[in-house]
């Protein structure tokens, strides 16, 4: 029987099997894009070498934490990118304090990194969260993920889904929305965030 890539079900059980040459598959089938988004958060702030390291660390993390990932919630890709969200967002923290405490550093990550609200949303709630977003019709779904997960700027998404700025905006705003409804957060925390995306490039 051959083996599909795509099978989230196949990896896991691979994973969970020990299946050392599953690991190098992986790496070499999921490698690009994990690289891709690490970079993307570290940038301005990380080495090649940095971005090399995490990569790796995402897919130990993987490996040793298999038994925590639910096919029922999202895909093993997804999964993989979640945790190289974490991995690369803690180690921009790491990178902007060793690099000191100035205004410079502090703009950078005022700019750059996710809201306080949408650390909670990935990271406390974050199966809640992608039940939420695989119930969500097209192109709200990619739109979020690609903005909240991808990192992708609002003037990419523009271009690649054929909208306006102004209608992705819209769009992100109305799925931050009933997310925040579905999850139970507060109303001042979504007054917030609505303010923050008037700063977003």
């Amino acid at each position: 029987m051959t083996f599909n890539p795509n099978d989230s079900l196949a990896w896991a059980g691979r994973f969970k099997n020990r299946d050392k040459k599953a690991l190098a598959e992986a790496i070499d089938f999921f490698g690009p894009d994990v690289q891709r988004l690490v970079r993307r958060i570290l940038s301005g702030t990380g080495s090649a070498e940095d971005v090399e390291e995490c990569v790796s660390d995402v897919f130990m993390a993987a490996w040793s934490g298999i038994s925590r990932y639910e096919p029922e919630r999202a895909s093993f890709r997804t999964w993989l990118f979640l945790l190289a969200k974490y991995k690369a967002l803690d180690l921009r923290r790491k990178l902007l304090r060793r690099g000191g405490t100035g205004e410079a550093a502090a703009s950078r990550a005022t700019s750059n990194e996710i809201s306080a609200e949408q650390e909670v949303l990935s990271r406390e709630t974050a199966s809640e969260l992608i039940g939420c977003v695989q119930q969500m019709g097209e192109p709200d779904r990619s739109l979020f993920l690609r903005r909240y997960f991808l990192y992708e700027s609002l003037d990419q998404l523009a271009q690649t889904f054929s909208l306006s700025k102004r209608a992705v905006e819209s769009r992100l705003y109305r799925c931050r929305t009933l997310i925040k409804q579905a999850l139970g957060l507060s109303e001042s925390q979504g007054k917030e965030t609505q303010h923050g995306q008037r700063h977003e490039n």
